[in-house]
């Protein structure tokens, strides 16, 4: 599908910080957390966020997993995501045009963290699963929260356009669930199928 990136989630932890890194070698893509260490080598698991090119902007993208998620202390150590995010937009804010956060946190701290960390254009939300139609913009920061779907629910578009100074003036959604009319890729959900029988 060509993603930029992808952030870790709390479902992705249950299999083990050695199974987890060899999935994030053998991505072609950036997995991301800013959040996720370990506590063998006090090291982040994942690069904290991941520049990209867009539209001949620099976009930087920070990974946030959820710091609530039940996991063994001697497996993972998850960080306070406001901390780490106050570390790191003002180094974005430096080296980029745009700053997303894909986060893993749930709706309603997503809504939170928007208000706390100023700089932050638009962060795409997991966990919560809310299909929201209008992007929602925080009037405070000007931050936009959108909410990703999961397996196969929805395809979300939004399109932010800015300024010469990098403000987002404007902003559109477009919401397509994803119902029976449209078949599943052959492609796609034969490997889908192969995982099923393993």
């Amino acid at each position: 599908m060509g993603y930029d990136a992808m952030v870790i989630g709390d479902l992705d932890l249950q299999l083990g910080p050695d199974v987890l890194r060899q999935r994030i070698a053998d991505a072609e893509f950036p997995i991301l957390s800013a959040n996720l260490k370990t506590p063998a080598d006090d090291k982040l698991l994942a690069q904290p966020y991941a520049l990209v090119e867009v539209g001949g902007r620099t976009a930087g993208i920070i990974g946030l997993t959820w710091e609530s998620a039940q996991v063994s202390a001697d497996q993972y150590v998850l960080l306070n995501a406001e901390e780490v995010l106050a570390q790191y937009v003002p180094e974005l804010q430096e080296q980029t045009d745009i700053i997303i956060v894909l986060s893993n946190m749930g709706a309603e701290e997503d809504m939170r963290l928007s208000s706390q960390v100023s700089g932050i254009d638009l962060i795409v939300g997991g966990r919560s699963r809310e299909a929201m139609p209008q992007g929602w913009r925080n009037a405070q920061t000007g931050t936009i929260l959108v909410q990703a779907g999961a397996q196969g629910q929805w395809v979300g578009r939004r399109q932010l356009h800015f300024d010469s100074e990098g403000t987002v003036t404007e902003y559109s959604d477009e919401l397509l669930l994803l119902t029976d009319e449209y078949a599943d890729d052959p492609q796609m959900r034969a490997l889908l199928d192969s995982y099923a029988t393993q």
